[in-house]
């Protein structure tokens, strides 16, 4: 009777250390949506997606990573609740364009993830303050207007479809693209994007069901607070209690970079969700390593 009491004890302590590991696992319809082709954004990543849970979404997160990434930044994203996807990259054909744009192509893969019926893609440089799951009733693409005229590839809504992916495909070696990477791609196949009607998030179904569905809609800035525009009026262009979601712009200068702090103002806001993420994995190892020594206990009754 002890061995079988044993042993039932054994494996409900494997059970729920499986269940710790596997915590991010579950299935939604929609999922946020990031990339990442090496381990020097991933600390963007980890912040991103504590913000997005600090909101209450229950969405899948989804880590796009290339091979770049290396195995233990990946364990890190499960153990954060990100599902972690390989992906392989696309060659930017562009020969003009910015050393760092060389995988950036690779984004476009995210308009061919039609296991979900919507994604919201967001950059590794951003971070979510307010909910923005409304954002799954985009109907089938929406993204954020730039400078008057340009929309940003940082923040898109995006309806999955197998025909539209292979639509861009066959044209990503004809269509031009000002930026030398997807933005500019993105541009000019969405070339009437700025004529786009701007997303009502509050619009209800009854009214939604007397328009016509729209091939794209415009975010309103408060979804996409570009901090390049912050630095020139030191001040944000929108009612900052508003905010949603914050793009650390600005090339280089990013908010895990010591150095930028005194740079960029609105920084604190992202260090905070960063400090608080940082304390959270502690506890998740302090409370992995209670399970261990659990495990090794019933493991020690059982031989």
């Amino acid at each position: 009777m002890k061995s079988l009491v044993s042993r039932l004890g054994f494996w409900v302590v494997v059970l729920a250390i499986l269940s710790a590991v596997n915590c991010g696992q579950s299935k939604t319809d929609d999922a946020y949506v990031t990339l990442l082709y090496g381990d020097e954004f991933l600390l963007g990543v980890r912040v991103l997606g504590k913000s997005i849970r600090d909101t209450g979404s229950t969405k899948d997160m989804v880590a796009l990573v290339s091979d770049g990434v290396s195995d233990y930044a990946e364990k890190l994203l499960r153990a954060d609740g990100w599902i972690v996807q390989h992906i392989s990259l696309l060659a930017n054909p562009n020969s003009v364009r910015p050393k760092r744009f060389w995988g950036v192509y690779t984004k476009l893969k995210i308009f061919n993830m039609t296991n979900y019926r919507k994604v919201v893609y967001l950059d590794a440089d951003t971070i979510v303050i307010k909910s923005i799951d409304d954002l799954f009733k985009c109907r089938k693409f929406c993204a954020n207007l730039k400078h008057s005229e340009r929309l940003n590839s940082g923040v898109m809504v995006v309806e999955p479809s197998e025909s539209i992916f292979t639509d861009m495909m066959s044209k990503v070696t004809t269509l031009y693209s000002y930026t030398g990477g997807d933005q500019g791609f993105l541009n000019t196949y969405y070339s009437d994007f700025p004529n786009a009607h701007l997303f009502e998030p509050d619009l209800s179904n009854d009214a939604m069901k007397t328009r016509p569905v729209p091939e794209m809609e415009r975010l309103s800035t408060l979804y996409n607070a570009d901090v390049g525009l912050y630095m020139l009026a030191n001040k944000w262009m929108v009612d900052e209690k508003e905010l949603k979601v914050i793009h650390y712009t600005l090339g280089p200068l990013k908010p895990w970079d010591w150095w930028t702090a005194w740079l960029l103002k609105p920084v604190d806001v992202w260090q905070v969700i960063a400090l608080i993420a940082f304390f959270i994995f502690c506890e998740f190892l302090c409370n992995f390593s209670l399970r261990i020594r659990v495990l090794s206990i019933g493991l020690h009754f059982l031989t």
